[in-house]
């Protein structure tokens, strides 16, 4: 039986400070914690309802594994509703020295909102990249918004924080901006590997980015939207990478 304790310190693990200091994070809903397990992440433990256990005995045996009712997942996690399970898992501290410089890169300058990280996570597993390097000023990545918009993609995808001009300018790779005034991305020839950077969308790309780019691309507009949503954009040219 799970302790008061152990409860509240699940529970704890929504708010960032807790998360750094724990170096623990939250893992919600039955894809999640799966992937999870399967990956080489450290899992901590695992609450789920009597249900979800007997679905899945043969990947929750060997784990310090709780039976619970699906009022404790929804008063420890973040989910309104939770039928299924979460975990904890021991974070990992990505870095720029464990970025492949071989291999294509994305890069993210300012994208704060959570569910758009989550997303561009989702996005780039979906075709196949598995480098993000990010801003400081970015979403955390254990943001349990975040784990949770990237459906288990969280596990196949490296993310670091880093001074990204910093990273560009050491980086010895060609290096696209997207932005708004960019040459048409369909007609552009991108080299790979390469690094593409995407800004936010209120404020895109910043001043000292910009110095470090060698080439700026645009998705064509055909209608009326003011901008693209920086994940959807992100998704187009991980897609047009892939076509071309």
């Amino acid at each position: 039986m799970i302790s008061k304790n152990e409860l509240k310190l699940i529970k704890s693990l929504k708010v960032k400070k807790y998360r750094v200091r724990e170096k623990r994070f939250l893992v919600e809903g039955a894809k999640n914690v799966l992937e999870l397990i399967k990956s080489e992440y450290v899992t901590d433990q695992v609450l789920c309802t009597k249900d979800f256990y007997g679905i899945n005995e043969r990947y929750l045996k060997d784990l310090n594994t709780h039976i619970v009712g699906e009022k404790v997942l929804e008063d420890t996690g973040t989910f309104k509703t939770n039928s299924t399970c979460l975990a904890v898992a021991r974070s990992e501290e990505q870095t720029a020295e464990d970025i492949d410089k071989t291999k294509q890169i994305f890069a993210l300058d300012g994208v704060s909102d959570p569910g758009n990280l989550g997303t561009i996570i989702r996005t780039l597993d979906w075709f196949g990249f598995d480098q993000l390097v990010c801003s400081p000023d970015s979403a955390e990545f254990y943001n349990p918004k975040v784990i949770n918009s990237t459906m288990g993609s969280f596990t196949k995808v490296i993310v670091c924080y880093t001074d990204l001009g910093k990273f560009l300018s050491e980086c010895n790779l060609p290096v696209y901006g997207a932005e708004m005034k960019g040459l048409n991305l369909f007609d552009s020839k991108i080299d790979d590997p390469s690094i593409i950077v995407m800004g936010s969308e209120s404020h895109g790309l910043s001043e000292k980015l910009k110095a470090e780019l060698d080439f700026s691309i645009s998705i064509p507009r055909f209608g009326e939207a003011e901008s693209l949503n920086v994940a959807t954009a992100t998704g187009v040219i991980a897609s047009y990478l892939r076509i071309r």
